[in-house]
């Protein structure tokens, strides 16, 4: 009887071990080359549900361990509580359907859900590094587009990397990189190669007239084919916060938008290049825009000029990482409407580029 009161015993005491080291739940995706992709599509509140029930534990888990980090914290929850009711104005009815369908599938509160789309319009904390680079910067005819995800992962949300597809009733298909809970926008590319990302810039013009950034991007992805397109809706929206937004269409024609309430301006490429961290650089020099990231790729770009391909590409971002904070590496091929993602590691820049191919399948259903 001793050996079995033994074994009990030391089972007993390694259960909390073993509760630590089972994984957190996920919903059921697709794997693509080792990444998680997840196609949801219809009316609005029927992909917020979809998602929702699909991802309950993940999206439940997400919220209380990672983005209550931010959103609970007692000096700062009542502002993004006052800051969540002023911008809830400014959704759109299908953004407000899809949030709450969100919500009901997830069992969630949906003020909460509201929060975490809108507390990113009241503090900084996307700290990006973004190119997109062309003949005759590149080698052959190649476009590409190259960002770093750099964010606060708590420890958490390095993890948790998904590739979400939309086919939202009515609108352009889109593949957002991000995380179970969030329907808006970092990082993107939809049916027509267009594709984006985004950057903080600081001490610019804020307010809470404006559409929450994260789903503003996303109606760039959802209603538009082209840079100029996108530069039209961009120009007539109401804007929240200051940001760098890289743009690029299928044609190769790109950009960065710098954004704040007041402003939407354009920093067109030069010689083949545009590169973006997290400064305006239409504005007179000042000591502000010294990124040491910034300056490493434009002298990366320019010593490679005329032989940059992909292995070229993937090393760029491999130059600029920011520790920790780097949560997702990926290059968008705008023409081929490919992404190649690197994530789970820290910084993602360690880890492998991988092809996530056939985003847009069944092509003869997109919206025209």
């Amino acid at each position: 009887m001793i050996r079995p009161i033994r074994l009990l015993a030391a089972l007993w005491l390694a259960l909390p071990c073993l509760a630590q080291e089972k994984p957190e739940p996920y919903g059921t995706t697709d794997d693509i080359n080792g990444v998680r992709v997840f196609r949801a599509g219809g009316k609005p509140a029927d992909i917020g549900r979809e998602v929702g029930r699909n991802f309950r534990d993940e999206i439940r888990f997400l919220f209380k361990e990672y983005f209550e980090t931010y959103t609970g914290d007692p000096e700062l929850k009542d502002k993004f509580v006052e800051n969540a009711r002023k911008l809830e104005k400014n959704l759109s009815d299908d953004e407000r359907a899809e949030l709450k369908g969100l919500a009901e599938g997830a069992e969630l509160d949906y003020g909460h859900v509201l929060i975490v789309h809108t507390f990113l319009d009241a503090i900084r904390i996307v700290n990006c590094s973004t190119f997109v680079l062309q003949p005759p910067a590149t080698k052959n005819e190649t476009v590409i587009f190259g960002r770093n995800l750099d964010f606060p992962g708590r420890g958490v949300a390095h993890k948790h990397t998904i590739v979400m597809v939309y086919s939202p009733e009515g609108k352009y298909r889109f593949a957002s990189v991000t995380w179970p809970g969030l329907a808006g926008v970092l990082s993107g590319m939809n049916e027509h190669g267009l594709s984006l990302a985004v950057m903080n810039v600081y001490h610019k013009k804020d307010t809470v007239d404006g559409v929450p950034y994260v789903l503003l991007f996303r109606r760039v992805l959802e209603t538009c084919k082209t840079f100029d397109e996108a530069k039209a809706l961009l120009e007539k929206t109401d804007r929240t916060c200051g940001n760098n937004l890289m743009v690029v269409d299928a044609s190769g024609k790109c950009g960065v938008f710098e954004l704040d309430h007041d402003q939407c301006k354009v920093r067109e490429p030069e010689d083949g290049a545009v590169i973006a961290t997290n400064h305006w650089r239409l504005e007179p020099p000042n000591e502000s825009q010294v990124c040491p990231r910034w300056f490493r790729l434009n002298q990366l770009e320019k010593a490679w000029k005329g032989k940059i391909g992909m292995t070229e590409a993937k090393k760029l971002l491999q130059a600029v990482p920011q520790g920790d904070l780097t949560l997702q590496s990926m290059l968008f091929l705008p023409k081929e409407r490919e992404l190649y993602l690197a994530a789970g590691e820290l910084p993602a820049t360690k880890g492998k580029f991988r092809r996530v191919e056939g985003l847009f399948r069944d092509a003869d259903r997109t919206t025209k």
